[in-house]
């Protein structure tokens, strides 16, 4: 049975069995008083831990004062919230102190970039990589709570324009900016609006009217298997399912059915799952590409070296076929992204509805597949000829 020792009004404390606090029992001190006719008991804590007498007679002297004046904590737990919201707000202060020197490369790799590699897949690590290394050097020093619009537009926005980059590409690189700054601002390490919201920007139509006829599309798998036939294999695919060059690379041998001719698309750009179809085309290829692997590898993404490795193998093939020679409009030349366009392109000039071709290129929306309706327009004649005598009696 636990025996408290009197030790003066309102304070007592009880001694433990066997540890001691210099030559004599630890002690651990109780606060009793009264508060609006009610008895309070509260523990201040052991002797061993910094609590003496002479502490608690301080701390209740003060809450005596506060019952008195009606100022201030009347209780050692409001004395001990009070006590944390003090200490929480001091290391606020310290931290947007310390965000005044914080720049936006310390950020990057103590916050983001470790947040990122636990979240996002090892390609878009790597496209952020690439995006901060070579497009956002000239910030890594700026103060992160200094950036402001001025900052993006002078050394991100016209830089990449007179590079002839694409407005989407700067926009990617703006949304990469934006995702720091909140990320930031979460920690409360910057305050106010988002720099990126008043950065001022091209808004042109940047989507691609370019496709490959058949002999285009023989001519380039033609120029890829000459050159990597892991990229010869990645093209074809697209072409005859409209994969994007990520979904291609991220597909494992779990995703491909065979058998039932049916290719798993999961976790896309969009995040719709959707499936595709093997035809005749993908079927040796896919066959080729599963032999001997286990369902868990990755069936596509070996000897590509990656989204930039089938990147640079496709672009020597193009400029060796001379198919972007002397175009200047960025949406006219070829590039892999080409492969799907044209995937969907051949869909409807073989009388396809766009529903469907939606569908299979996992858009959102119908609206984003409307660019190719112009590709069937003896539909579109048959369908308005079809309301001809319409009126007659």
């Amino acid at each position: 049975m636990e025996v408290w020792i009197y030790a003066g009004r309102g304070l007592r404390y009880r001694e433990h069995k066997t540890r001691k606090c210099g030559p004599q029992p630890d002690r651990y001190w109780c606060l009793k008083y009264k508060l609006d006719g009610r008895d309070i008991t509260e523990v201040v804590g052991w002797w061993s831990e910094g609590i003496s007498k002479a502490r608690c007679l301080e701390i209740l002297s003060e809450l005596r004062r506060n019952q008195r004046t009606g100022r201030g904590p009347r209780t050692l737990r409001e004395m001990r919230e009070a006590e944390e919201a003090q200490s929480a707000q001091a290391a606020l202060e310290k931290a947007r102190a310390q965000a005044s020197k914080l720049t936006l490369a310390q950020f990057w790799a103590a916050e983001y970039r470790p947040r990122l590699m636990v979240t996002a897949r090892p390609l878009t690590v790597a496209n952020n990589d690439k995006f901060f290394k070579s497009v956002l050097s000239g910030l890594a020093d700026r103060p992160l709570n200094a950036l402001g619009a001025a900052d993006l537009e002078t050394m991100v926005v016209r830089p990449l324009m007179e590079k002839g980059r694409s407005p989407a590409y700067i926009e990617n690189i703006l949304e990469f900016v934006s995702a720091l700054w909140n990320l930031a601002k979460s920690k409360g390490l910057v305050s106010g609006q988002n720099p990126k919201t008043k950065v001022r920007r091209p808004r042109v139509d940047n989507k691609s009217d370019r496709f490959l006829s058949t002999a285009e599309a023989l001519e380039l798998l033609a120029a890829l298997k000459k050159r990597s036939m892991a990229v010869h294999d990645l093209a074809l695919l697209s072409l005859f399912s409209g994969l994007r060059v990520g979904e291609g690379l991220a597909l494992t041998g779990a995703d491909i059915d065979l058998e039932n001719g049916i290719i798993f698309v999961k976790d896309p750009k969009n995040k719709i799952n959707r499936h595709a179809y093997i035809t005749a085309e993908l079927r040796a290829m896919l066959t080729r590409r599963c032999r001997g692997r286990p369902k868990t590898a990755k069936i596509l993404a070996e000897g590509t070296g990656g989204y930039w490795g089938v990147s640079r193998h496709f672009r020597c093939a193009v400029k060796e076929l001379g198919f972007n020679q002397g175009l200047t409009d960025p949406r006219q030349k070829v590039v892999f992204h080409t492969l799907r366009h044209t995937f969907a392109s051949w869909l409807v000039k073989k009388g396809m509805p766009l529903f469907t071709v939606s569908r299979l290129l996992g858009h959102k929306s119908v609206k984003y597949t409307e660019r190719y309706a112009h590709l069937d327009p003896e539909a579109q004649r048959e369908a308005t000829m079809g309301l001809e005598g319409i009126l007659k009696p």
